[in-house]
């Protein structure tokens, strides 16, 4: 007699959910990316010249492997006001500046070739290489919104993956699935994803990579395209940047660690997942490679210099009392360069529903569950301060939170899971908590978007803005007018983060609707046939 289906495989959603799931997904993200694509100015975001300069380079052959290197590029994408060191850009980390103060390209600046350095001149060039090439074809701030477009199109997927996988889990195990999925995707990381700068890939390789082992290790879903999502996740987590493959190796260790010996067996002799494995060795192996070829080794042995900082006892005193909750803020809630702030209470909204996650499942998912969420924290949070404390050792602070988001967005996702796969709270009660959460953290994504544009097009009065009371701080909160304006109005970067908001509101609404549900009805023909038989 055939043994009968295991609980986990019959809560699976039918693929033509996961489908629609994925396309709702991937337009929310990438109308969002591309609303950030068009509202930033060149360099309007971390590093984002450093990664242009790179980019041409790959595409033009220069494919140093130091990070000391020089690169020759067109003057059209050095312009005056924008350079490596931060010391000579006019904006960067000058809140009272405009984006008005870079000056045009000239006439013929384009073909005008000069010599420039990179902070990002040994990273590895794959993401440049795939995503580079406008700039290289248009060297000026056409080519470099395309290649944000691009950015935007690689992280879109990724998440549209990641999401269609949450949903399938949530039936029968409620929405929370889908709400880490979409509590990790802060306004920090989707900033990321309209901007030249692997970090934004980087992040959504991570959601996905987190999304489907917890699908494929702990809920026992067989579907090849869970599957073929980790393998492109993870080969593309391992090539993106130096840390990469630390964050692959960790998170499989983390939920391995919440899986069934038979599972890794079951799962360790199947020639699909054989295939798959050989497919990310391989972009480890590069990945590596890479690594051991370049000067990557470690934290950067110098930085923009900071005056006053303490040593010994005071400098770990200092690094807990201010350093700490700066990058934790800098997680949710400080775009462009990490020094945008969105109103703090947004950011407490966005941390509470993290932390609700967090101690629901932590209290009542039982002693794996608390070892494997405290793993991520407590090994996200070690590697800032031991990073800062190496780096200001040197004179210079380095973490900035966003570093550590690759492994940290593990533990939303998880927990969520936790609580569903636990019946720790109820379903109904999970699509309620769902839709009030909605309504707040969503458009939080456009608040971001508006606060950032505000900060180009009009400045801030003081160099470190209060701006839970931001109108008394800016001369006017209106972001289709400005010194500076994105080309042609700001009105499309407005329009197209509303659409944005609109799609992942309809994502969380449709996803969030609890009903009865036979475990018949969950898992397609052939998926019964072949569980059956």
């Amino acid at each position: 007699m055939p043994a009968a289906p295991s609980r986990a495989v019959l809560r699976l959603k039918p693929r033509s959910t996961g489908t629609k799931a994925f396309l709702l997904a991937f337009v929310g993200f990438f109308l969002l990316g591309s609303a950030w694509s068009l509202a930033m100015p060149y360099d309007g975001s971390a590093d984002e010249f450093r990664h242009v300069v790179r980019a041409y380079g790959v595409l033009d052959g220069q494919i140093a492997a130091r990070a000391d290197a020089t690169v020759t590029v067109p003057k059209s994408l050095v312009p005056n006001g924008i350079a490596d060191p931060d010391a000579q850009s006019c904006m960067r980390w000058k809140l009272n500046m405009t984006a008005a103060c870079v000056s045009s390209p000239a006439p013929g600046d384009e073909h005008r070739m000069v010599v420039t350095t990179s902070g990002a001149d040994n990273y590895n060039p794959i993401y440049y290489a795939v995503t580079g090439w406008p700039i290289k074809l248009f060297p000026n701030y056409s080519g470099v919104i395309a290649a944000r477009l691009l950015t935007c199109l690689l992280t879109s997927a990724l998440l549209g993956g990641a999401v269609a996988v949450a949903v399938r889990l949530a039936r029968g195990r409620g929405p929370l699935v889908l709400g880490g999925v979409l509590l990790a995707m802060t306004p920090v990381a989707v900033n990321l994803t309209g901007a030249v700068n692997p970090a934004g890939p980087e992040i959504a390789a991570a959601v996905a990579v987190w999304t489907s082992l917890i699908a494929i290790l702990l809920a026992r879903d067989d579907s090849k395209w869970t599957l073929a999502l980790f393998g492109v996740s993870a080969g593309t987590l391992a090539v993106l940047r130096e840390l990469g493959i630390g964050w692959l190796l960790a998170a499989l260790a983390v939920v391995a660690f919440g899986a069934g010996k038979d599972r890794l067996r079951e799962l360790a002799r199947r020639r699909s997942v054989l295939v798959w494995a050989a497919v990310v060795a391989i972009a480890v192996v590069f990945g590596a490679a890479w690594i051991m070829l370049s000067t990557q080794g470690g934290i950067p042995a110098a930085g923009q210099k900071a005056n006053g900082i303490p040593q010994g006892v005071k400098l770990v005193i200092k690094e807990l009392t201010h350093r700490v909750p700066m990058y934790t803020n800098g997680m949710v809630g400080l775009t462009s360069f990490g020094d945008v702030a969105i109103p703090l209470p947004l950011t407490l909204a966005w941390f509470a529903a993290v932390g609700a996650l967090l101690i629901t499942a932590a209290r009542r998912g039982g002693g794996r569950a608390l070892l494997q969420l405290a793993a991520i924290v407590a090994g996200g949070y070690l590697f800032l301060v031991a990073a800062d404390l190496q780096a200001a050792a040197g004179g210079w602070w380095f973490s900035q939170g966003r570093y550590a988001l690759p492994l940290l967005v593990g533990a939303p996702i998880l927990a969520g899971f936790v609580i569903g796969e636990r019946g720790l709270v109820s379903v109904g009660r999970q699509a309620r908590v769902m839709r009030w959460a909605a309504w707040i953290l969503i458009p939080t994504q456009g608040v971001a978007l508006w606060i950032t544009m505000i900060r180009f097009q009009h400045a801030f009065d003081s160099l470190h803005p209060n701006l839970v009371f931001l109108f008394g701080q800016t001369s006017s909160v209106n972001p289709f007018s400005g010194k500076w304006t994105p080309p042609g109005s700001g009105v499309p970067a407005v329009l197209l983060g509303i659409a944005g908001i609109v799609v992942l509101l309809t994502l969380v609404l449709r996803a969030a609707r609890s009903r009865p549900i036979s475990d018949i009805e969950t898992v397609t023909i052939r998926e019964r046939y072949i569980r059956i038989s």
